[in-house]
């Protein structure tokens, strides 16, 4: 099966927990130059916070960030 979309050169995966609810967000990312892992998480992070608001301040439950190759 091949996928029409153009994808990120990493994979992610970030699920949020606040003991009331959970989201998680998973998806592709490419990376600005010179841009860090920790930087690539906050955005990550800012982005399933615009999906999920009520979870502003949850725990990541877990990240994790691969390249997206097999």
């Amino acid at each position: 099966m091949q996928n029409a979309q153009p994808q990120g050169s990493l994979m992610y995966v970030l699920p949020l927990s606040d003991g009331r609810g959970q989201g998680t967000v998973t998806g592709t990312y490419n990376p600005a130059p010179g841009e860090t892992r920790h930087d690539a998480y906050g955005a990550i992070r800012r982005h399933a916070l615009n999906i999920y608001p009520r979870l502003e301040g949850a725990t990541v439950v877990f990240f994790t960030l691969e390249p997206n190759a097999l």
